[in-house]
């Protein structure tokens, strides 16, 4: 399961930092990272606590990778056949014939989230944007 965000506005953001001086990976890394941790810790908790579907909280992970001018994020249950994460995608969009469906769709815990990764990537620039 993949959860998609449009960052298109972060390309300019991005020369922005460049042009700050501020080292994406060195500063930007731990920022995502934190963000990622958030997002996590919100989807673990709203599928612990379903009551068919609590199981699959601690399937949900979170990596992060970084490059040379960038930094990103994946946070998902870990799927791979026959494992408890299997079921992540029946308890946020339910199956078939009606089941599932209890847990709030991920996108509700990144759009939480979206502000205080803002912030806090303003707050990395000192506010120069």
């Amino acid at each position: 399961m993949t959860i998609e965000i449009d960052l298109s506005e972060l390309t300019m953001f991005g020369r922005d930092m460049e042009r700050s001086g501020v080292d994406i990976v060195k500063g930007v890394r731990p920022v995502v990272a934190k963000g990622a941790l958030n997002v996590r810790n919100g989807m673990r908790a709203d599928m612990a606590g379903s009551g068919h579907f609590g199981q699959v909280a601690g399937s949900i992970t979170y990596e992060t990778r970084d490059g040379a001018g960038w930094a990103e994020a994946e946070v998902g249950p870990v799927t791979a056949g026959r494992t408890v994460g299997d079921l992540a995608h029946i308890a946020y969009f339910g199956g078939s014939p009606a089941g599932g469906g209890t847990v709030r769709d991920p996108q509700a815990v990144l759009d939480e989230e979206a502000p205080r990764l803002e912030k806090a990537l303003i707050d990395l620039l000192g506010g120069d944007l």
